[in-house]
């Protein structure tokens, strides 16, 4: 005969405590260890000659491009837009590709950046 109204018993509760504690263990080993992924940001800003634009990962400044890469001289972007568009596909690029992309002339033109 088995009494179900009796409390918890203390081998019970030990249980319990030490499944809670491998839990913890292995959230803990997973944040610490899980590669984390990267996380590009683009930021806009003005400069004498234009426009440019930062990249960041993870709130960590990998690109700081204040010019229109390949150009000669230092000429921004036209419009802010126009920074934000290629620095948003050089982002995707480097989220694809993991490493620094190269911009070509024709990259910049089909991204609707006018070259001087």
């Amino acid at each position: 005969m088995t009494n179900d109204s009796q409390p918890t018993s203390r081998p019970s509760l030990v249980r319990l405590g030490l499944i809670f504690c491998l839990i913890c263990l292995a959230i803990v080993t997973v944040y610490l260890f899980y590669p984390r992924q990267p996380h590009y940001q683009v930021q806009v800003f003005k400069t004498k000659g234009g426009w440019g634009y930062d990249i960041l990962n993870n709130k960590k400044m990998v690109i700081h491009q204040p010019t229109i890469p390949g150009q000669y001289g230092i000429v921004g972007f036209t419009s802010q837009e126009e920074a934000q568009r290629v620095g948003n596909w050089v982002a995707e690029k480097m989220k694809q590709t993991e490493a620094m992309p190269t911009l070509t002339k024709e990259d910049l033109r089909q991204l609707g950046v006018k070259i001087p």
